[in-house]
């Protein structure tokens, strides 16, 4: 009797995405059986900087550990440490301009990654380094680096896929986790295009001193992500964990320093506008000329203030130039200060999807914007989902991609017009009016969702 040949999966990007899919595949071998390659357009792991702070919500987990085997599992406190009880609380705050408080959603406590997965009611999150969860992620995966996809052909058999080294493989199913400019979803949906914002995002990883530590938490308290909202269309982001960095012993400090990914938003056109008399140039390949940028912004549309002070001088922290000794440099990789555009990929924007053996995951199928954080945790849900229906999988039958597909669209489209719009309307300028109204109704909302988490907790727990 002849041996039924094992199936071949290849995973174009090594992405929090792909690696979990990866993992999920590998892990559910006993129930099907794959051949699983994956390969990634990068150099090297370190070619590039993986992100920065992420909150991981109770969904999120649930998925991450249903695709990771227990190996993997008992290393992600290296990537999303314990909660600290009583000196760190893993939820979020909206300010205004000047830091008072408008709407803070109560968190539900937990001890650790297991406990927050299994939380069924409502969206916790946990503050997890995003680069040092995709190291962990790449243990043990044998990721073919250096190998950018550039077409694919498919055919009745599979699809053949070439690389731009020249080389091609060929597979039963190819999965495209290859990011918001995926060369395979532009060639299978080439009518799904990328939409723009109209708004600027600087991102910065930024080390700091215990003291500038403790006037943030006089803003925000002990609460680990913190939004404030500006007048004329920016806002600014702070997201932190309140875990020393560890020095290297020849890089001695006098106070403990913690890491903080900062974030400033604005309406592109004020990069046309001389915010000041001297007109400065912005450089994107110069890290310095776009934090000074940032700052002359600051300056011009925050009122004078304590908060504002404050921004300016985490701003100042952040690296001016690529670090000469990478010894020194406490997250080891380097991601300049840059402009960056603000965009997403709504997947259910055209009429319909041709389900075939090449499917989208992650921000390859609906990139969103970063305000609501939902971005990782969807790609991470869609690896779990598709690792499902994988294991319906036969040579003539490939329906089950269509399932994926079905509800992945649904899930995901939601998400990312629910970002869209929360960007859009912290993004509008708006005058003293209009900051009253807004202000008033974040407030009440505050009012609201604490009591109705009150009222849950007291009548679940009864």
């Amino acid at each position: 009797m002849q041996q039924e040949k094992i199936p071949t999966i290849i995973i174009v990007g090594a992405g929090l995405g792909g690696l979990s899919l990866y993992h999920a595949l590998i892990k559910n071998k006993d129930k099907k059986e794959f051949n699983v390659k994956i390969f990634e357009r990068e150099s090297s792991p370190t070619d590039r900087w993986q992100g920065y702070h992420i909150g991981l919500t109770n969904y999120g987990t649930q998925s991450l550990l249903n695709c990771i085997p227990s190996s993997i599992a008992s290393n992600l406190p290296k990537a999303m440490p314990n909660p600290i009880p009583g000196v760190e609380t893993h939820g979020i705050t909206i300010n205004d301009q000047v830091g008072n408080v408008l709407l803070a959603p109560p968190a539900k406590p937990y001890k650790d990654v297991y406990e927050l997965a299994k939380i069924s009611r409502g969206l916790s999150s946990i503050i997890t380094y995003r680069d040092r969860l995709r190291d962990v992620l790449l243990e043990g995966v044998p990721v073919q680096w250096n190998k950018k996809c550039v077409k694919y052909v498919e055919t009745q058999e599979g699809v053949w896929v070439s690389f731009e080294d020249g080389s091609q493989e060929f597979c039963n199913i190819l999965v495209g986790a290859d990011g918001i400019n995926s060369p395979i979803r532009k060639q299978k949906l080439p009518e799904l295009q990328i939409f723009n914002y109209g708004i600027t995002h600087v991102c910065a990883d930024i080390s700091v001193p215990k003291h500038l530590m403790d006037k943030m938490n006089k803003i925000n308290g002990n609460i680990l992500a913190c939004k404030i909202l500006g007048t004329k269309g920016d806002s600014s982001f702070m997201i932190s964990r309140f875990i020393p960095i560890e020095q290297e012993q020849n890089d001695k400090k006098d106070e403990p320093h913690y890491r903080v990914t900062l974030a400033y938003s604005y309406p592109s056109e004020l990069d046309n506008v001389d915010v000041e008399s001297d007109k400065v140039k912005v450089d994107d390949n110069d890290p310095a000329s776009v934090i000074e940028h940032v700052k002359r912004l600051i300056r011009t549309l925050r009122p004078d203030c304590e908060l504002t002070d404050l921004l300016l001088e985490l701003w100042d922290l952040a690296p001016k130039t690529i670090p000469n000794d990478p010894i020194k440099f406490p997250f080891k990789t380097y991601n300049p200060v840059q402009r960056r555009m603000m965009q997403d990929i709504d997947p259910m924007s055209i009429k319909s999807w041709t389900s075939s053996r090449v499917v989208l995951l992650g921000d390859a199928a609906h990139a969103m914007s970063p305000v609501l954080g939902l971005g990782a945790n969807n790609a991470i849900q869609d690896a779990d989902k598709l690792s499902q229906a994988l294991l319906k999988y036969t040579d003539n039958n490939i329906s089950f991609i269509k399932e994926y597909e079905k509800e992945m669209l649904k899930r995901t489209s939601a998400d990312v017009l629910k970002s869209r719009t929360v960007t859009f309307k912290t993004s509008t300028p708006i005058g003293p009016f209009g900051v009253f109204i807004r202000d008033s109704i974040l407030k009440v909302m505050n009012i609201m969702i604490n009591f109705y988490n009150f009222a849950d907790s007291l009548i679940f727990n009864n």
